[in-house]
């Protein structure tokens, strides 16, 4: 006869302990990676829909999927479909089309499963792209392999760089089409801990779409038009027991690009993000505290389009039109407290800061952006707890309403 030890109650005192302590750790980013903030225009409807797949180009790969959950489960293949519609400040009204597959190339039905994933969307300003993901395990989990194509071409507002051009909130309409290729090899060297190189291709072009006369100022009219090769080195730290639904661990990732021009008529930049979430149960599986820091910095003759931005990417800070607000330096900090039902549905309270900066010296300049929110949740399969959100977020200017699939860190 086997018994099952009872998830402990917490007391309202240890709960605010533990919400204080993880701010703490997302607030000392401030300190260690420093950022100036753009104050964000009041102009424009007060409320967008604004999913993470479908926005201002940025040079990091779209959100990851997620790769799986450490409960055991059977070898099939599960899949999952979804229409998104969207509205997007930059792009207008749109619809996504997301489909996966959950699936297994190992045997062993103990270890997390893999995930593949492919999109479309398209927007009534024009814009649209395709792009397909597979994040494998391979060898009892010795071996993680993803790789990414993805074809872009998207109409948006281009602000410029720098406080200076936030406050001014001037800009010109410009189509970039974007080509990308990713390929990433890890090994795990020890215990929960990965290391491997990757490689990471690039094809973009910018153009004008308007005919005010204003033009792309430089530098950015120096790389309208680039071919960019660039190899690279990423490690990863895994605790997590889940990869769609965290209750417990953490995750730490480091990403450093060395990016050289194919065409060898500009110079090289260098791009690096770190990325780091926390999970902890509050009250059993039903109720997470959830803990995300995110940093990113670009040196170098780097692209306008391929600075840091507050918004964009995997753990982007919601709350900010993504592609507004960027600079060399960028930071955020979250925090997430994560309730779920018994059955598919589940909500949750988020709140955080952003800061971007063209040096990391210039934190005691830095003006705190701050953003908080409520989401709701459905889980899409009855086996793995892979969601599509609902998020309201409020940043120090007005709303945003996103509408995704897989958390947002």
């Amino acid at each position: 006869m086997s018994c099952q030890r009872a998830s402990p109650r917490l007391s309202l005192k240890t709960i605010s302990a533990r919400v204080a302590a993880a701010f703490a750790l997302a607030l000392g980013a401030t300190v260690l990676f420093p950022g100036t903030a753009l104050p964000q225009s009041p102009e424009g409807p007060p409320v967008v829909v604004d999913p993470t797949a479908a926005t201002a180009p940025d040079i990091a790969p779209p959100t990851e999927p997620g790769d799986g959950t450490s409960r055991k489960t059977g070898r099939g293949v599960t899949p999952m479909f979804i229409p998104i519609p969207m509205k997007n400040t930059q792009l207008g009204w749109g619809l996504m089309l997301m489909g996966g597959l959950i699936h297994r190339f190992d045997p062993d039905t103990t270890i997390k499963p893999s995930t593949a994933m492919a999109g479309a969307f398209a927007t009534e300003n024009g814009s649209w792209g395709l792009m397909a993901i597979e994040d494998a395990r391979l060898s009892h989990d010795r071996w993680r392999l993803r790789a990414m194509l993805a074809h872009m071409e998207i109409r948006y507002d281009y602000f410029g760089i720098g406080e200076d051009a936030g406050n001014a909130g001037k800009s010109v309409a410009v189509q970039q089409n974007m080509n990308l290729a990713m390929l990433m090899i890890l090994r795990r060297v020890a215990k929960n801990f990965y290391l491997g190189p990757t490689v990471l291709y690039m094809g973009a072009a910018v153009s004008l779409r308007d005919t005010s006369g204003l033009g792309l100022p430089p530098p950015a009219a120096d790389t309208a038009h680039m071919q960019l090769f660039a190899p690279g080195l990423q490690a990863e730290f895994d605790t997590r027991n889940s990869d769609y639904w965290p209750v417990h661990g953490t995750k730490a990732t480091l990403k450093g690009w060395f990016f050289l021009d194919a065409d060898g008529g500009s110079p090289d930049f260098q791009r690096a993000l770190f990325f780091w979430s926390y999970y902890t149960p509050v009250r059993g599986k039903g109720l997470v505290l959830a803990a995300n820091l995110n940093a990113c910095g670009a040196s170098g003759d780097a692209p306008f389009w391929s600075l840091c931005s507050i918004g964009a990417g995997q753990g982007g800070l919601r709350g900010y039109t993504q592609g507004r607000y960027r600079d060399a330096v960028m930071t955020t900090e979250q925090v997430e407290l994560r309730f779920h039902t018994a059955g598919r549905f589940g909500g949750t309270v988020f709140g955080g800061l952003g800061h971007v900066a063209p040096t990391f010296g210039d934190i005691f300049e830095a003006e705190v952006q701050p953003a908080g929110g409520l989401g709701l949740r459905y889980q899409l399969t009855k086996n793995y707890p892979m969601h599509a959100r609902l998020d309201y977020a409020w940043g120090r200017d007005g709303g945003l309403l996103y509408f995704a699939v897989a958390e947002a860190f």
